[in-house]
């Protein structure tokens, strides 16, 4: 019975891809993730001193006593190791390690046949893992191999790869955006399909349309922003496979995907932290507490790095060389040591990710290579991302996220925890975790709102007042995406010149995401106007690194709707008058957040906190979920203007600083134009000025503020296009606003300013 069944799988497979032919020629065994001309410069690597550590590894994985046959019928990936480090030294050295590659074969025959079982995420995972192993015998011991092999490898890696989430011929339905589609199964594809392309050429000829065409289109437009549309985890998980394919396509000289591909690499170097016990990097979107889900899960860095020859990228990967013990021997194939790598001293210190994202990550020091207390950094992730790609990014369009010696303003909530309720599309999920409740952004509050609809099979049933997404489940490509349109808008950025620019500015309009779209639901908006602005300042000071000043304007379209300013932390706050201060500090950190409540006006502002034991995640009157975990936020700050209206400002300036010993926040001042259209803030030697609608002004404009004896590096935002004259007390000056900057920034002595727009 079960080799009719083998029969009929055979046959189904042969007639589901026999009309698929593709003029491709490809080159000779191997060619998975090598060719031959690879080959003199893999035997250099295994001396090279950075591969010390990886190689002892190697000739560990190599001795593992096995005779490959798992004894639970599951993947295991000791065998697989071996099975590979075996494989890979019969490639390096064909004419002498006959005898490895013959035990390859046989070893994942064996191992290949006694597993029966792929349930659950890592489960599957670990059975593709076997498949590309396989695939990688198959193509690097393809000498060794006679029809009768070739034959029973070929349908046994079929088999198990249909024990995974998607097997080719069962036509799983697909997404080219999102969901699990996007991560094993496309490499998978491609590696066997390479491998046994001279004995069956459908695999791989249906990976290769796969790749050029709806893949490469959903994810070229993301490659150009440098970031990755599912957030911080999935860097790691999703873009690590998809540019692990465009690195197997490039050994055949074929690139469908954007030079830029390596970019994205750039949003994880800049949200990492120096740190051991806090979450990894800057969270955004789904993420666990550790978001590599395992080392295996690394191997973009070297990939990246070789692919685009980037010195940065190359320091990036050699300072996690050492963490891909899971993929030791493919190390090998994706690290190459002799690249020049740059130092980070020379990268700039903030970057902006572009449509159709929208995102900024600042810092005041680099510190990659620092873990625990020694490092001062701060880093400060600010989000204005214009799409939502849906899947495992949030409603959470304006929020921020502040490190300094631990996780202050956080992302709050857990991905998945003990708690079955605690996991993707579930109770927790769609009614905290996900929604704009659990971030550092706003909430406009119609009582009466229909509930969003986030998650698989479960309904939200609470009302938290924030964001709203276009539909219930993930877009199939980013076309499908654009279609539906833009979430918020990028209205300015600027980051200033040099290594450590003095400030990093974003503002947006994200209006759009707090009304509930029509093809949702027929309701009235709630939100007329939701615009905020960031300025990150490095104010290069030994005892406040830096400071966020975060301006919102926020117009509802009833004055009843209760709007909202949210502030995540760890630990409870402290409130006193307008300001608030909370504190990180288990497990030797030692961070401290000091806000102050600029506007609301101090007789205007209600400031709650809500939080603690039983309220770790409580919205609408109940407490949605459990569990916590190290860093999920157990607080939040809440604060609202005491008098309803429809329009309102919030300005809030926070700084970090250590918490032990105490240290003294810098003094704030504050001052309006004569018109009071604008607001001025002066911190240590900067002052800030900004419009307090945070839309485009041609006017003149007037206001004092500062010493008339202290010089000030002066920002003024927000300004229409063209040539400026700035008169004060230094004097009078000539300057220029470019059109997506809308600012002018100068030094200056404090007191009177005047502009007049030429």
């Amino acid at each position: 019975m079960k080799y009719l069944l083998t029969l009929a799988f055979l046959f189904y497979w042969t007639i589901s891809f026999s009309q698929i032919r593709l003029p491709i020629q490809l080159p000779a065994h191997p060619r998975v993730l090598v060719t031959k001309e690879d080959l003199p410069q893999l035997r250099q690597k295994l001396q090279h001193p950075d591969f010390k550590f990886l190689y002892q590894t190697f000739l560990q994985q190599k001795q593992y006593k096995t005779d490959g046959i798992s004894t639970n019928g599951e993947a295991d990936e000791r065998i697989r190791q071996k099975i590979e480090a075996l494989a890979f030294t019969y490639l390096i050295d064909y004419e002498k390690e006959q005898a490895a590659g013959k035990n390859a074969i046989e070893l994942i025959q064996k191992y290949l046949g006694s597993i029966t079982s792929a349930k659950g995420y890592h489960q599957n995972a670990h059975a593709y893992q076997a498949v590309i192993t396989a695939a990688l015998v198959y193509d690097w011991c393809y000498a060794l191999l006679d029809a009768s092999t070739q034959r029973n490898l070929i349908s046994l890696m079929k088999q198990v790869s249909c024990l995974a989430e998607y097997c080719i011929f069962k036509n799983t339905p697909k997404q080219y955006l999102s969901g699990h589609y996007g991560e094993y199964a496309p490499t998978v594809f491609l590696a066997m399909g390479l491998a046994i392309y001279d004995e069956d050429r459908s695999v791989f000829d249906f990976a290769y349309q796969e790749q050029i065409g709806p893949f490469a289109k959903s994810r070229n437009p993301w490659y150009e922003a440098g970031t990755h549309h599912q957030g911080s985890q999935y860097i790691h998980v999703r873009y690590g496979h998809e540019i692990l394919q465009a690195f197997i396509l490039d050994k055949l000289g074929y690139h469908p995907y954007s030079s830029n591909i390596a970019a994205v690499t750039y949003r994880d170097l800049y949200a990492n932290i120096p740190q051991n016990k806090d979450m990894d990097g800057m969270p955004e979107g789904d993420c666990h507490n550790n978001i590599t889900m395992g080392n295996e899960y690394l191997e973009f860095m070297p990939i990246a790095a070789t692919l685009s020859k980037d010195g940065f990228l190359q320091s990036y990967a050699k300072l996690n060389l050492n963490k891909l013990e899971a993929l030791s021997t493919r190390a090998f194939i994706y690290y190459n040591p002799f690249l020049p790598a740059k130092s980070f001293d020379n990268l700039p210190l903030s970057r902006f990710f572009p449509s159709p994202s929208g995102m900024m990550i600042a810092r005041t020091k680099w510190d990659l290579d620092k873990k625990g207390q020694p490092s001062n950094a701060m880093v400060v992730l600010m989000n204005m991302k214009e799409y939502n790609a849906k899947n495992h990014t949030h409603l959470d369009i304006g929020h921020f996220g502040i490190y300094y010696k631990g996780h202050l303003a956080l992302d709050a909530g857990i991905y998945q925890g003990k708690d079955p309720n605690n996991e993707w599309g579930k109770t927790n999920y769609v009614n905290y975790y996900a929604r704009t409740i659990a971030h550092n952004s706003l909430l406009i509050l119609d009582p009466n709102e229909p509930t969003p609809y986030e998650g698989s099979n479960i309904k939200a049933q609470s009302r938290d007042g924030g964001q709203f997404s276009y539909k219930n489940r993930a877009w199939d490509s980013t076309q499908e995406m654009f279609h539906a349109g833009k979430s918020a808008q990028v209205m300015a950025v600027e980051i200033a010149k040099g290594n450590a620019p003095d400030y990093s500015y974003l503002k947006g309009n994200m209006t759009a995401a707090y009304n509930i779209p029509k093809n949702v639901a027929v309701y009235p908006a709630k939100a007329d106007t939701v615009c905020r602005s960031f300025v990150f300042l490095n104010l290069k000071h030994s005892a406040v690194p830096g400071a966020l000043i975060v301006l919102d304007k926020v117009v509802s379209t009833q004055t009843t709707f209760k709007k909202t300013w949210l502030l995540h932390a760890q630990n409870e706050p402290s409130i006193q008058a307008n300001t608030i201060s909370f504190e990180s500090t288990q497990d030797g950190r030692n961070g401290r957040l000091h806000n102050t409540v600029v506007l609301p006006a101090l007789d205007n502002q209600q400031i709650e906190k809500v939080g603690g034991p039983g309220k770790e995640y409580w919205v609408d009157g109940k407490n949605w979920g459990t569990v916590t975990q190290e860093d999920a936020g157990q607080w939040r700050v809440e604060l609202s203007p005491k008098k309803a209206a429809l329009s309102d400002n919030f300005l809030n300036v926070i700084q970090v600083m250590d918490a032990q010993p105490v240290q003294t926040s810098l003094p704030i001042d504050k001052s309006f134009s004569a018109n009071g259209d604008y607001i001025a803030i002066s911190i240590a030697d900067r002052i800030v000025a900004q419009a307090l609608n945070l839309s485009s002004h041609a006017a003149d404009l007037a206001f004092t503020i500062g010493d008339s004896k202290k010089t000030y590096q002066v920002l003024i935002t927000d300004l229409a296009e063209g040539k400026w004259i700035i008169q004060s007390t230094s004097g009078k000056q000539n300057l220029t606003v470019n059109k997506d900057a809308d600012t002018v920034y100068f030094t200056s002595k404090g007191g009177k300013f005047l502009l007049h727009k030429l």
